[in-house]
């Protein structure tokens, strides 16, 4: 029997790797679940533990807010000891959880599995990107979710322990948006209407930590309502509110009516919003990726994107921040035929991923 210490920190990361954990847990195999605190909120973190139904980490840690440097480092410290007896050490996605998760385990001796493999947005200086490249470069598994991604890694000259399993973001919403559609009831609470309103998630780094690219990204906001005559729901992210304050623009903010800012949600208030809205706006990999399986088009507010397989379907389109382009990009994809395959798997990304790590275990 071999144990497994899987290593999350950040709420997509739980949305995403709570399938795989589960999965995990019904092999035979000793699974330990690291949780680094990435995200200093632990009580929303909380919401997300309890939205997704995934069991709590057998080991719990807080970063709070300190630097990007520091939650690497810090994340490895913490988690050492754990990682040490680990045949296999599982991490997701682009985080400094994830590139610390991998840097650690190569470290120990350990073998490193990578979810989400290969997707490459080929802009450097997000930190994203160079976190993915460097976990992939420490993988000895890489479950890339489609094609394009395991083609990026052979680019990249790594080619041994690569599989294409889909991305587990499918299995999560094929196993939550029913329960969502019960359990939710954001739509009344919000008085929203299907189809009646734009949903809006802006938080990247080189976006919002930008005065000028903030102060366009409002604009941009304005008109994108005005094109669709629609409001615009933002469950606005702790970064952009407090840059919002720190660059003077609350005041701007405040004033745009068809702007409604709300808290951040809860996974399942989350998927009714996607579900529901007649558009996205968004700089979030994650929510291109659901806004595709859900049929609800996508306007990407940033020059490039790690899912490349939603633009060449037509279900997303690379806007920026500058207003005219959003303005364009908001009406050809109002306007956009919905009849797009998901490129994303068929929701059994996690029993492939746990199949794997359970013939390698032995």
């Amino acid at each position: 029997m071999g144990r497994i210490v899987t290593i999350i920190g950040t709420r997509p990361e739980i949305i995403k790797m709570a399938p795989v954990v589960k999965a995990l847990d019904g092999l035979s195999h000793d699974h330990v679940l690291v949780h680094s605190g990435q995200h200093y909120d632990l009580v929303m973190d909380r919401i997300f533990f309890r939205d997704m139904e995934l069991r709590e980490p057998d080991y719990q840690f807080a970063l709070k807010n300190q630097p990007a440097p520091l939650q690497v480092a810090t994340t490895m410290r913490h988690v050492a000891q754990v990682a040490g007896t680990a045949d296999l050490v599982m991490v997701h996605g682009d985080t400094n959880t994830t590139v610390a998760g991998a840097m650690l385990a190569n470290k120990l001796g350990k073998r490193v599995g990578h979810v989400e493999a290969g997707i490459r947005s080929f802009d450097k200086t997000m930190s994203e990107e160079v976190n993915r490249i460097v976990a992939d470069q420490l993988a000895s598994l890489l479950f890339a979710p489609t094609r394009i991604a395991r083609e990026n890694l052979r680019k990249e000259n790594v080619q041994d322990g690569v599989h294409v399993v889909g991305n587990s973001v499918i299995d999560a919403l094929k196993a939550n948006s029913a329960i969502a559609e019960r359990r939710s009831n954001i739509l009344d609470r919000l008085g929203l209407s299907r189809g009646g309103y734009l949903l809006l998630t802006f938080h990247r780094a080189e976006n919002v930590d930008d005065t000028k690219r903030l102060a366009q990204a409002l604009k941009a906001f304005e008109t994108a309502a005005k094109v669709a005559g629609l409001p615009v729901v933002f469950p606005i992210h702790p970064r952009t509110a407090k840059n919002l304050r720190a660059f003077g623009l609350e005041k701007r903010a405040h004033a745009m009516k068809a702007l409604r800012r709300i808290p951040p949600t809860g996974y399942l208030d989350m998927i009714r919003l996607e579900k529901n809205a007649a558009l996205i706006l968004t700089d979030s990999g994650g929510l291109q990726e659901e806004g595709c399986y859900f049929r609800v088009p996508c306007v990407t507010l940033r020059e490039n994107t790690e899912r490349p397989e939603t633009l060449s379907i037509r279900a997303n389109v690379l806007a920026g921040t500058d207003p005219t382009r959003v303005a364009a990009a908001v009406r050809r994809q109002l306007g956009v035929r919905r009849t797009w395959r998901n490129p994303y798997g068929n929701g059994r990304t996690s029993r492939r991923i746990a199949a794997i790590v359970d013939k390698i275990l032995g």
